[in-house]
């Protein structure tokens, strides 16, 4: 008897917790437009589509991470897109210029965290507001790019070993490198944000920046760190996007800081600071990733595709919301009669 009593009460303790997760919504959501997509059209579900899937979702997936951990810190980063641009421009102008590839890819990883330490340090030590910081950083990243390619894409970079890094060429069976590396950032973030006093300070600087700041934390590291790691993930996704394409627009960042943010924000990240996690990243990365996918597949309209992926953004948003608080109204029942 009173083992089954116990049994109950760890079965509904599971089910609270699962129901309590802010993605518990999205993941049923995804669940089914999967389902109903495999059944209406047979594309969907082929080798093919899947790839191009994983690959699409392996760049937004760097960046919805950058974009988690700056809005953990209480605030945002409009520049990822210019900062994934320039730092592809680098790679790939560097390679084509004979330098070594490791060597072109630490210089556009060197530029992509120096261009977040600038966005930290004009929003900590000149007050200028995020939104107006990286706004402006945008900009600058645009106009570099397009300045120093003349409007003419990035070619003659190519060679064997980037096409593995793009993921075009897969090292096991259907695993490429990028999706071990977005594997490997996830764990380490995860790690970090949940079990290390930088984390711990990151989620209350962005929860209450007064109260950090009483209790000692200095809040302006912490938001200067939160952008570094912002721009060192966005340099990533530009290695990534420049294998992905095999050529470099100039404005191949362009629209990538909604697509990151609308990610980091489907995933269960606050605008407002002090809540994100990477696992919620990844799921919103998935969510735009798939949503494009579906779109074209269905054929929708250009002219549509905007106002399709709106929507979907604005009824994840209420899913995660409803599946939290069904699960704390769960909870505060469980509660009560037990």
């Amino acid at each position: 008897m009173t083992h089954d009593i116990a049994l109950q009460r760890n079965s509904i303790s599971m089910r609270d917790r699962i129901l309590q997760d802010q993605s518990f919504g999205i993941v049923a959501l995804l669940v089914f437009a999967i389902i109903i997509m495999t059944i209406v059209e047979p594309s969907f579900a082929t080798s093919g589509n899947v790839t191009n899937i994983i690959n699409a979702m392996m760049t937004v997936s760097f960046l919805a991470i950058g974009m988690t951990v700056v809005l953990i810190a209480g605030g945002i980063d409009l520049s990822v897109g210019s900062i994934m641009a320039v730092t592809a421009g680098v790679a790939g102008k560097f390679i084509s210029y004979g330098m070594n590839m490791s060597l072109a890819f630490i210089c556009a990883l060197v530029v992509g965290v120096c261009i977040g330490l600038i966005n930290g340090l004009l929003i900590t030590k000149l007050g200028i507001p995020d939104f107006i910081a990286t706004l402006a950083m945008l900009g600058i990243g645009q106009g570099v790019i397009l300045f120093w390619t003349q409007g003419v894409p990035i070619l003659g970079y190519m060679n064997d070993a980037y096409y593995y890094i793009g993921g075009l060429k897969k090292i096991v069976g259907p695993i490429s490198i990028p999706m071990i590396v977005v594997v490997v950032i996830s764990i380490i973030m995860a790690i970090i944000l949940n079990r290390t006093n930088f984390g711990l300070k990151l989620y209350a600087v962005g929860s209450s920046p007064i109260s950090a700041r009483n209790a000692g934390v200095s809040v302006d590291f912490m938001k200067i760190s939160a952008y570094a790691i912002s721009g060192f993930l966005a340099a990533i996704a530009g290695i990534h996007i420049a294998g992905r394409t095999t050529t470099i627009p100039p404005l191949i960042g362009k629209g990538y800081e909604i697509s990151a943010i609308a990610a980091a924000v489907i995933g269960g990240a606050s605008l407002l600071g002090g809540k994100g996690r990477v696992i919620g990243a990844l799921i919103g990365a998935l969510t735009l990733t798939l949503t494009r996918n579906i779109i074209n597949l269905v054929g929708i309209a250009s002219s549509w595709q905007a106002i399709v992926i709106g929507t979907v953004l604005i009824g994840a948003v209420l899913a995660n919301r409803a599946s939290s608080e069904f699960g704390r109204k769960l909870n505060r029942r469980t509660k009560s009669r037990t």
